[in-house]
């Protein structure tokens, strides 16, 4: 089922935790209930889901506002995480992002993470930082990498702790293990120089053109929202997991009540009513996936398993009051189905994933068009999972348990409401008020003016009758306006 509306709901209180996703290595559709516009499936090669979740979710915020697909190269994350790791954190930066896991590179991270990493550094389209790669959904060159990498600590020009500390060596044994080539290197150079001096926190930083290095501030996610925006800053000078900001996106932990989790549901619901890509954390337990690439329960005993994340696509639920099941890949446009979806009484049955897996599965073998794309089931997210932790060379030595979701990175309201407002249009609560015009433009004493402006830019606020009246430009505003009930 697809569900398309206008934001109502209120995100508020959220609290924030720093779930690890280890992310392991294994190997968006038209028509849901929610209408999210994520871009392509990749496939991972090492663990950093984590880089391949936040980047989609970059991705899907700029397609949504400018309708324009980038593809931005998770590799530029896992670079500056591990330059991170071996040399710490650059002058001007508050604190180091990660440091090594018993002197080899740590692939594993969050969301935090990869914001402060796209606020030092920046993002770049993955051909411009590995031209090879332009057209691959799997990064060869991130395995590849972590090899050579790891072996330089292990054997080579950094295997003695006084080297990791010459940033210009750091620099160019990464620029070798990646395989850059000259140009990028030389943009790479220019930016934020050999040793990394300086990083884009110093606001003379400014990336040339070549360099294909963006800035965040300058990639549109939402009505005058930047994704510096919704990145935020560190909410301390030492913790850069939790955010801070106006319109920064947060990742609150999942409760442990049944009727806090249904609010946090409710929460994830009302986002993805509004195209938001809502990141999702869990423990995946790969003994737990069926035929159907789907995670039904807990299996009986632990398999191989790690944190993970995802983005959420869609969801099917159950209960809902005066309309039953709405099903995922079903098209709803009915506000009143979707106000009913976030009934208290109403249960999820399962919540279909965008996945860093490849594309070479589909859920409830569904067809080509959600390949890459899983099923995460009641059960499984709310039940409870062995998690297994190695100990005297048992690989599940030590026994814990643990919930499937763990996790939800979610924005604030102010985000959705600033989102969905469009330049010389009405409020996002144009429609449902019939018109009552909030926005900064449209006041009640405005109406007419507004509906002149929408109809003649052929930009309207919502669906159903406006859709109906003010989609030709061509149509006079005399004739729109009459029309719309003015």
């Amino acid at each position: 089922m697809s569900l398309r509306r206008f934001a109502r709901q209120t995100l508020a209180g959220l609290s924030i935790i720093t779930a690890f996703a280890g992310c392991d290595d294994t190997g968006s559709a038209e028509d849901n209930i929610t209408d999210i516009n994520n871009s392509s499936v990749k496939k991972q090669s090492i663990g950093n889901c984590w880089a391949y979740a936040s980047v989609g979710w970059a991705e899907s915020l700029h397609l949504s506002e400018t309708g324009s697909e980038l593809n931005l190269s998770e590799s530029w994350i896992s670079y500056w995480h591990w330059y991170e790791q071996i040399a710490g954190a650059p002058a001007g930066t508050s604190a180091r992002l990660a440091s090594l896991d018993k002197g080899q590179i740590s692939t594993g991270g969050w969301f935090g993470l990869a914001a402060e990493i796209m606020r030092r550094y920046g993002v770049i389209e993955e051909g411009r930082f590995i031209p090879e790669e332009q057209e691959e959904a799997r990064s060869a060159r991130q395995s590849s990498a972590l090899s050579a990498i790891n072996e330089s600590l292990k054997n080579g020009a950094l295997k003695d702790p006084a080297a990791r500390k010459d940033r210009k060596l750091v620099r160019a044994e990464l620029d070798k293990a990646w395989g850059l080539n000259a140009a990028t290197i030389k943009g790479l150079d220019d930016t934020f120089g050999p040793d990394v001096k300086r990083t884009l926190l110093d606001a003379s930083v400014v990336p040339s053109a070549e360099s294909g290095i963006l800035l965040a501030k300058d990639i549109p996610v939402g009505q005058k929202i930047s994704l510096a925006d919704a990145i935020g800053t560190p909410s301390s000078n030492f913790d850069f997991l939790k955010r801070k900001g106006k319109f920064a996106w947060n990742e609150v932990s999942y409760p442990t009540s049944p009727s806090a989790r249904r609010d946090l549901q409710i929460r994830m619901q009302s986002a993805m009513h509004d195209g938001m890509p809502v990141i999702m954390v869990w423990f995946v337990d790969f003994a737990a996936m069926d035929s159907q690439n789907r995670f039904t329960a807990p299996p009986a005993v632990p398999g191989r398993q790690g944190g993970h994340m995802t983005i959420v696509e869609d969801y099917q639920i159950n209960d809902v009051p005066g309309f039953g099941t709405l099903k995922a890949g079903e098209l709803i446009t009915d506000d009143k189905a979707l106000d009913a979806a976030l009934a208290p009484q109403a249960k999820i049955e399962f919540i279909r994933m965008k996945n860093s897996w490849g594309t070479s599965l589909a859920p409830n073998n569904s067809g080509e068009e959600l390949r890459g794309f899983h099923d995460i089931y009641q059960p499984y997210f709310d039940g409870q999972l062995t998690r297994c932790t190695e100990s005297n060379g048992d690989k599940c030595g030590i026994k814990s348990k643990t919930a499937g979701l763990t996790g939800l990175v979610l924005p604030p309201a102010t985000f959705v409401t600033s989102a969905k407002a469009k330049p010389g249009t009405c409020a996002v609560d144009l429609c449902a008020a019939g018109p009552a015009l909030s926005s900064e433009t449209c006041t009640d004493s405005d109406k007419q003016e507004c509906i002149d402006v929408i109809c003649a830019a052929d930009n309207f606020c919502c669906s159903n009758s406006w859709d109906d009246v003010c989609v030709n430009a061509a149509k006079s505003n005399a004739t729109c306006a009459l029309s719309c009930g003015s």
